[in-house]
């Protein structure tokens, strides 16, 4: 497309934004409007031009559109899911019209982009507004698919996280084949890295989008891609907590949220909103560095023994001054003798 094109009517191109595998991205403006209000402008194009494809597209476009719509409704104020305006096909290509999030993507906040680790607390905060939001995904009987950095958008007017790029509606633009009168289509939905096992294989679930939330907080903690990760190489679970500074309770959290085994993830968002909200209302305690019960003991005892000195230290000197100066004010100054 070029700039100035008119798409659906009244949607002018303004400029183009990206290109995956799935379609193009275009910044455009609504001409029926008087203020000529921004619009994103996602084209999907079907692999195949044969008849049954497009017939299979068409009803997938359709019914994919309608849960945009459901999403996009103000159930909550304010959103934090793109209204879709509009959707349409031209010239055997499918489009979709979505509000445009003034504001920046979480590729920003994060490594690598972002040198600088988050810590702790800014990413137990961070995943607790991911995760509100995309409870209210998972309440809609809604699967995101596709959740990583680039599909969380900050919007500038609140702060609030919007999620964008629904992975189901990509689907559109896969390579189905037609076995025995079924229609499948055979390119997995999702980003590596972040999506799990039984993504990869066609069977994702709620909590596919939990290991997905997962694995963006380990990235901002330990400042590596998930590609860069290693896994265990018989439980073939992730391996990073030797790159990052993080406390038990957030440890296992997070553990949870990328398990290998979907049965062992937290099943849903309001599940793992809760299980992070827990580990914010109620921070662990500070704990030595390294230290072991022994060590622990023999510090408490040098506490201890040391207490003991010095009280009868202050009693000694006490009775000294007692027994050579009798004229001490009534109210002397305190000090801290320890």
């Amino acid at each position: 497309m070029i700039t100035g094109q008119i798409l659906g009517g009244h949607y002018q191109i303004e400029k183009f934004l990206g290109k995956g595998g799935f379609g193009e991205t275009y910044l455009a403006r609504d001409t029926h409007l008087p203020d000529r209000p921004y619009r994103i402008v996602k084209k999907l194009k079907p692999q195949s031009n044969k008849p049954f494809v497009l017939q299979a597209a068409k009803i997938l476009f359709e019914r994919e559109a309608q849960v945009l719509y459901k999403l996009g409704e103000p159930s909550e104020v304010p959103r934090q899911i793109p209204k879709l305006f509009a959707h349409f096909e031209e010239n055997q290509e499918f489009y979709l019209v979505q509000e445009y999030i003034e504001g920046h993507d979480l590729t920003e906040e994060i490594p690598p982009q972002n040198r600088n680790k988050l810590s702790e607390p800014e990413v137990s905060q961070l995943l607790r507004e991911i995760l509100e939001t995309l409870e209210f995904v998972h309440k809609q009987n809604i699967i995101h698919r596709d959740i990583k950095p680039a599909n969380i958008r900050r919007r500038s007017s609140d702060g609030k996280i919007v999620l964008i790029d629904f992975g189901a509606v990509k689907q559109i633009a896969t390579k189905p084949t037609n076995q025995q009168g079924t229609i499948t289509f055979t390119l997995p939905i999702g980003t590596p890295g972040y999506m799990p096992d039984e993504q990869e294989k066609g069977y994702p679930n709620f909590s596919s989008d939990i290991h997905a939330v997962g694995m963006l907080a380990i990235q901002a903690l330990t400042g590596l891609l998930p590609q860069q990760l290693p896994r265990d190489p018989n439980s073939l679970e992730i391996i990073w907590q030797n790159q990052a500074s993080v406390s038990a309770e957030l440890a296992a959290v997070l553990n949870k949220m990328v398990a290998y085994n979907s049965a062992k993830r937290y099943q849903n968002a309001t599940e793992a909103l809760s299980a992070i909200t827990i580990t914010i209302i109620s921070p662990p305690p500070p704990t030595v560095k390294g230290a072991n019960p022994q060590n622990l003991l023999l510090i408490y005892l040098s506490v201890f023994l040391t207490a003991i000195i010095g009280i009868s230290l202050g009693l000694f000197i006490h009775s000294s001054l007692n027994n050579t100066a009798p004229n001490i004010p009534e109210n002397p100054q305190k000090t801290d003798n320890w």
